[in-house]
């Protein structure tokens, strides 16, 4: 199964909490970090590693099935897998315009690329993947969005 995962609590480590703390307040959010989920394996970007896969330990986030094709979600990976994280971005959320740094992405950015195959060209949330993933479902009968827990 492939999931949109978004953590509802911080990391541990000083820098990390103050940095999620700021980011839930500012994007008015639950979600402090997003990543997508395929067989045990978690696939986000970090301010220590970028872009990046590694086991995944489900405690301390929500999962959101989504009908998008594995091989696609890996391939979109591997396409920009080492890339650093993208520092420059951030600034959209307190700057009337945005900034970027090519190729680099943050986590909601690389979640958002790994679900809808573009590049991002504005601020991505939390509720923007929540959308994508809803999107998924509409072929659905009920088009219904499931929390998984």
């Amino acid at each position: 199964m492939e999931y949109l995962a978004l953590r509802k609590t911080p990391p541990s480590g000083l820098l990390q909490v103050l940095f999620a703390k700021l980011t839930m307040a500012r994007l008015v959010t639950r979600y402090p970090h997003a990543g997508i989920v395929m067989g045990g394996t978690l696939y986000h970007s970090t301010f220590a590693r970028g872009v990046h896969s590694m086991p995944f330990d489900n405690v301390g986030w929500d999962l959101f099935k989504i009908e998008i094709p594995q091989e696609l979600l890996l391939d979109r990976f591997k396409s920009v897998k080492g890339a650093k994280y993208d520092w420059f971005s951030l600034l959209a959320f307190v700057l009337p315009f945005r900034v970027s740094m090519g190729k680099w992405l943050y986590c909601y950015e690389l979640a958002y690329l790994m679900m809808s195959g573009d590049i991002p060209i504005q601020r991505i949330t939390p509720e923007d993947l929540l959308r994508i993933a809803y999107a998924t479902h509409e072929s659905t009968r009920d088009g219904a969005l499931d929390l998984v827990h």
